[in-house]
């Protein structure tokens, strides 16, 4: 799932019937009688086992966009589609589609973050005292304005313009600081601030101040202003130099600059443009009368490589729920409508993107350069991380959007052998409907749902590792998708949404 970037970021249980068959497609079949069931069985933990000991292992160093561990993880997932006989739906007849990434380094021997007053500067240590995202201009010097916690729709005045804006962020919350972040980065935009400053607050986490500066120096398109994430003790200095003690006045909401401090910015970037792959294949569906029409699976195989070391010394971000373990799930339904002795009347694409974990970017392309008509699409169910926490539930987000919501109760109370509660969002404040590929589906209008099993202390840590994941679980909410699915490929009406979802969307996309 992708991280909140600085600058954005249990109901009813089922009754029914264990093992129904669901209503085939109206179209001939080689059998008088027709189940999906075998098809459901191959769906195993076995199988999620090893996909995710591949994918989240080592060797692949955890994946990150661009890098060789992600070619190798398509390599392989276009092996198993091919495997399985779908047809290809990439670039000139393969299941590779490759879309270009702008890929940005840091250089992190010039960086600068310096604080100066009548005492002298002060130089910060990078990854320790601060993290910071790359920023198209070069470098920024200034006095600073300090504008306390970041207030939703509370604007900079107009002489924060190409000033350093300095904010205080007192929630050390995965959700809460980088909400208040994403307000900071928003409100110094529409007042064309030069610079962006984020004071964490004083027990924010050293250790993620580093993590940060690694993940962040490759983000895929610098940010129009520099962003510095600084430790709360680095800070102080800059405020002493006003005379001012920052544990006084940090949840002021005074505009207060900080006269006789100047702050030096630099953050000089290279790159070049590399292509990058989404893997999609395709199964056809049996009835000529829907089979111009496509529900769509999707995952993101990309996760976010090497970075700072936790403290047993790995360094490597193995990704195995993030997104490992869609990805396998998304493989093994592959591979269950496969195996169909009877086709569902709608195709299936299947589509495993990279450039998640830097902004959406493979679905964002995806969509946009689609491989059948984005209108013939009539859903897509995203998968992203469903291999954790409680072992009876599988979040839906988004599901009060669209008709998507209900399909996914009703066929998942049809089915109680899964042991599966499907929850509404269970985390509002995580704005999770707005972080994973299903919303580049959706901001096509195409009704769009995502199935999580949410975060956890694992989350973009090294310690996401294939031992940590409950395949059982996995397993049933794979079969459950599959189910979900098949479902949706054999109703004649096409999935919809509701008023308040649609209009939420087009907020959200500025209704274009």
């Amino acid at each position: 799932m992708r991280r909140r970037p600085v600058l954005f970021f249990v109901p009813a249980l089922f009754a029914g019937c264990a093992g129904a068959a669901v209503p085939a497609p109206s179209v001939p079949g080689p059998s008088a009688t027709f189940t999906i069931e075998p098809a459901v069985e191959t769906i195993s933990a076995a199988d999620i086992q090893r996909r995710i000991a591949f994918l989240a292992s080592d060797e692949l160093a955890g994946r990150d966009t661009p890098s060789p561990g992600l070619d190798a993880a398509a390599q392989y997932a276009a092996g198993e589609f091919r495997s399985f006989g779908l047809d290809p739906a990439g670039d000139d007849g393969s299941f590779i589609q490759r879309f270009p990434f702008d890929a940005t380094t840091l250089d992190r021997t010039a960086v600068l973050v310096e604080t100066r007053g009548n005492a002298g500067a002060a130089r910060l240590a990078f990854g320790s005292d601060y993290f910071v995202l790359p920023a198209r201009i070069d470098s920024v010097v200034g006095t600073p304005l300090f504008l306390g916690p970041p207030r939703p729709g509370v604007l900079p005045p107009a002489e924060a313009a190409g000033r350093p804006v300095v904010y205080f962020i007192a929630d050390t919350t995965s959700a809460g600081w980088q909400l208040a972040a994403g307000a900071a980065f928003q409100s110094s935009m529409a007042a064309r601030a030069g610079a962006v400053i984020l004071v964490m607050a004083p027990d924010f986490p050293v250790a993620t101040i580093g993590m940060l500066a690694d993940q962040m120096v490759g983000q895929i398109m610098p940010v129009p202003m520099p962003v510095v994430g600084m430790r709360y003790d680095a800070a102080k200095p800059m405020f002493e130099a006003a005379g001012l003690d920052l544990d006084a006045v940090r949840t002021a909401t005074d505009v207060t600059p900080l006269t006789g401090s100047v702050l030096a910015v630099r953050t000089p970037v290279g790159g070049a443009s590399v292509d990058v792959p989404n893997i999609v294949a395709v199964l056809r569906g049996g009835d000529p009368a829907l089979n111009g029409e496509y529900v769509v699976f999707s995952a993101h195989i990309d996760h976010v490589g090497v970075g700072q070391p936790d403290e047993t010394g790995d360094s490597i971000y193995n990704g195995a729920d993030d997104d490992a373990s869609g990805t396998a799930a998304v493989l093994e339904i592959a591979q269950a409508f496969a195996g169909l002795e009877r086709r569902p009347a709608r195709s299936i694409l299947f589509v495993l993107v990279s450039g998640e974990e830097k902004g959406l970017l493979g679905s964002q392309y995806f969509v946009q350069n689609p491989p059948v008509p984005a209108a013939q699409m009539v859903a897509n169910i995203n998968i992203d991380m469903i291999g954790r926490n409680a072992p009876d539930t599988v979040v839906a987000i988004g599901q009060d959007y669209s008709s998507l919501g209900p399909a996914a109760q009703r066929v998942a109370g049809a089915h109680p052998e899964l042991g599966l509660t499907v929850a509404p969002d269970l985390w509002p404040e995580e704005q999770l409907f707005f972080r994973s590929d299903h919303f580049s589906f959706a901001a096509q209008e195409i009704p769009a749902i995502f199935f999580t099993t949410g975060l956890h202390d694992d989350y973009h840590r090294p310690s996401d590792e294939p031992e940590t994941i409950d395949n059982d679980k996995l397993t049933r909410v794979a079969r459950l998708l599959f189910r979900l699915a098949y479902d949706l490929a054999n109703t004649p009406e096409r999935p919809t949404w509701t008023a308040e979802g649609l209009a939420e969307v087009r907020r959200a996309t500025g209704g274009n």
